[in-house]
């Protein structure tokens, strides 16, 4: 059976198999990769993070995926949907649905990250049914909230929040948000 989920013209999203952690380790756990995500961390904390995307496709039917260039198979890193369990975040944000990605840095600046995260959003809307999604990243990842902005994602300042887990230069935790009849829409538009 394949382990396909979604293609997309340059890429394949697919579950995640053997030698996958050791690709993770070696491409996503790197300096510049952590940069906004708390840093580099133990191969042990890696093996933790890689069993809880696993076990989010037991518990919620979705979780993140490895993503491959599709002309050679090359692994450029993961995007996908997890529930939110950051005990700090807003009462709105607790338990709900966010998107996230990373992509090894030698393949940053190609439109990888957004060309995977429009085809898990419309996993999300269109085969998950979702009702809404939120991206979570800080002011200094301009990268990552430009992906958003190009997503069609919607700012929402109200939902900001502190979170102990990263350094005060990484604080606010800023949000963006859509909602799936902002997806239809935005379908519907690029459609004409």
């Amino acid at each position: 059976m394949s382990d396909t989920v979604v293609e997309t013209e340059r890429l394949v999203l697919r579950r995640w198999r053997e030698g996958d952690l050791d690709q993770w380790i070696a491409h996503l756990n790197t300096p510049e990769v952590r940069a906004h995500l708390g840093g580099v961390v133990s191969p042990e904390k890696v093996a933790e993070k890689f069993a809880r995307v696993e076990r989010g496709w037991a518990d919620d039917g979705f979780s993140f995926l490895a993503v491959d260039r599709c002309e050679d198979g090359e692994f450029l890193g993961t995007c996908g949907i997890a529930r939110i369990k950051t005990e700090c975040a807003p009462p709105e944000l607790k338990g709900a649905v966010q998107i996230g990605w990373q992509l090894r840095s030698d393949w940053w600046g190609q439109g990888f990250a957004t060309e995977a995260a429009e085809a898990v959003l419309a996993m999300a809307f269109d085969e998950f049914d979702l009702l809404a999604v939120y991206a979570q990243t800080s002011e200094r990842n301009t990268a990552s909230w430009r992906v958003m902005q190009r997503l069609g994602m919607t700012r929402r300042v109200d939902l900001d929040y502190d979170d102990p887990d990263y350094s005060p230069e990484e604080n606010p935790t800023m949000v963006y948000g859509m909602t799936r009849s902002e997806w239809q829409a935005r379908q519907a538009g690029a459609g004409q």
